[in-house]
């Protein structure tokens, strides 16, 4: 008998990106959110933040899209980049096409990452989806090809955020510890415990990472403006075997000769 999946659909996930008609209690608590965040970049040379987790199911795609939303909303550029190139799902909360993206940039597909970002997907808010699933994230992340693209992207836009994989799940989103200036933390109410808490940390000291704060998920307010943020579950598994992902459309799996980058920038054939 098949396991029945606890993941929402995809089109209710939706109802908790923010717009005009989002609570006005959600709206605040993203723009406190947003100023405590412009104050712990300020004595960073770096503006990009990496977006992850403890473990999944803890909001962080929509935590991601939403603190980005609210920062262009004062007028500021930013891009958001899905870098969780594993089970990505921010192209299907945005509603965007995934056939090409930051896996096509780093594997050496497309040459110009200017024609995968879609732009102003939201006033002054551009994005760069996952792109296929490939077979080397990790390697990709943490290639020469990464470190150029984040320069690039870092001298465009005022502001960058990275969507990464839990960091008690793989180690991708620490692997960008170098090229950016820290992380952001969304932590699920009655869901993330503290030793877990303590462990994503210890992972980060390790590699010399810079915490720049956290986001409460999943908080429900006492009260007439109680507002259920993220009263919900979603299944996630990190595994390439997936029977309804697009593989004639995935220029990792149709057998063609792509060349990507290893972990030390060279480049190497599938």
């Amino acid at each position: 008998m098949a396991q029945k999946s606890d993941r929402l659909p995809i089109a209710r996930s939706r109802q908790f990106i923010i717009n005009k008609d989002s609570p006005f209690v959600i709206t605040e608590a993203y723009k406190t959110a947003r100023t405590n965040l412009i104050f712990s970049l300020a004595p960073c040379k770096s503006k990009i933040s990496v977006v992850t987790s403890c473990s999944p199911t803890e909001g962080k795609s929509t935590n991601c899209l939403n603190l980005a939303i609210t920062m262009a909303q004062m007028g500021a550029s930013v891009l958001i980049i899905d870098a969780d190139m594993r089970k990505p799902v921010l192209h299907s909360l945005i509603e965007v096409d995934n056939k090409a993206g930051l896996s096509t940039v780093l594997g050496g597909i497309t040459d110009d990452i200017a024609q995968v970002i879609h732009q102003q997907v939201r006033p002054s808010l551009d994005v760069l989806t996952s792109g296929p699933i490939p077979p080397n994230p990790a390697e990709l992340l943490s290639s020469k090809k990464m470190e150029q693209l984040l320069e690039i992207v870092g001298e465009h836009y005022d502001y960058v955020f990275i969507d990464a994989p839990p960091v008690l799940v793989v180690s991708d989103a620490l692997l960008m510890n170098e090229y950016t200036a820290g992380m952001i933390f969304v932590i699920k109410e009655n869901s993330t415990g503290h030793p877990a808490i303590n462990e994503a940390l210890e992972r980060v000291k390790m590699t010399n990472g810079k915490i720049l704060g956290f986001i409460r998920a999943n908080c429900n307010s006492k009260g007439k403006h109680s507002y259920k943020t993220y009263k919900y579950k979603y299944q996630y598994q990190y595994k390439y075997e997936d029977k309804n992902k697009d593989t004639e459309n995935n220029p990792f799996l149709n057998g063609e000769n792509t060349q990507y980058p290893d972990a030390q920038g060279n480049d190497t054939t599938l």
